[in-house]
């Protein structure tokens, strides 16, 4: 009788967990490095030392250098939306979700600073209105227009209005030294950008203070104290 290999015995899975580790040491590389420096301003050298792991295992998670880096890109940009959907669960306004998701965006880089430079590094094409990886954006967008929520902009400037008024607030929060706190600065700049998606004054106001108060409590939105 021929010996047969039983369900309980299975090499794969210690296979498996080594594939895992490796990737997962390569991602928290490139995370560290795109943190600093542009994809064309690191190698697949530095990847793997930084890993401290094998060149060809590179090769054997990812195609090349573009594709690890639009990797890295998508993980991260998950992990902020991530946030920003736990943090709108409960929110059907959607003039209030998008000054919540400001917020979130803020806290993220003071929580997750490595990940947020990634971010703001690994953004080309991103702003693309028709980009796939803005679906969301634009479906939440095109909600609040139909809703009258927001008006006297088409969908497209809108979608550039919330991405550029987000990115460039993450990208403050960012900042060695701040002078104006974060929660200060979200304030004033999710009320500005429901302002100009045609929020009346007052109602920006109230949702960006709101929301700021509860996401980016004073206490947790310091990033370095000034001498």
């Amino acid at each position: 009788m021929s010996s047969k290999r039983t369900t309980d015995e299975k090499p794969a899975p210690k296979m498996d967990r080594r594939w895992e580790r490796t990737r997962a040491a390569l991602m928290s590389a490139g995370r560290t490095l795109f943190a600093s420096r542009d994809v064309e301003g690191v190698t697949v050298d530095q990847i793997v030392a930084t890993a401290e792991v094998a060149k060809g295992s590179f090769y054997n998670h990812f195609v090349d250098k573009d594709v690890f880096a639009r990797e890295i890109a998508s993980s991260v940009r998950k992990q902020a939306e991530q946030a920003v959907d736990e943090a709108n669960a409960n929110v059907t306004d959607p003039a209030a979700q998008l000054a919540r998701a400001l917020c979130v965006f803020m806290r993220f880089a003071i929580e997750h600073r490595e990940s947020a430079q990634v971010l703001w590094r690994l953004n080309s094409g991103a702003t693309m209105f028709d980009a796939p990886i803005n679906r969301n954006l634009r479906n939440d967008v095109e909600a609040g227009l139909n809703q009258q929520r927001f008006k006297h902009v088409d969908i497209e400037v809108a979608v550039l209005l919330v991405m550029g008024t987000i990115v460039i607030s993450l990208r403050h929060a960012l900042e060695d030294r701040l002078v104006t706190p974060p929660i200060t600065i979200a304030k004033g700049m999710a009320a500005g950008l429901l302002r100009s998606l045609g929020v009346p004054a007052a109602q920006a106001d109230r949702l960006a203070c709101e929301a700021a108060d509860e996401i980016l409590p004073p206490q947790k939105s310091t990033l370095a104290e000034t001498k």
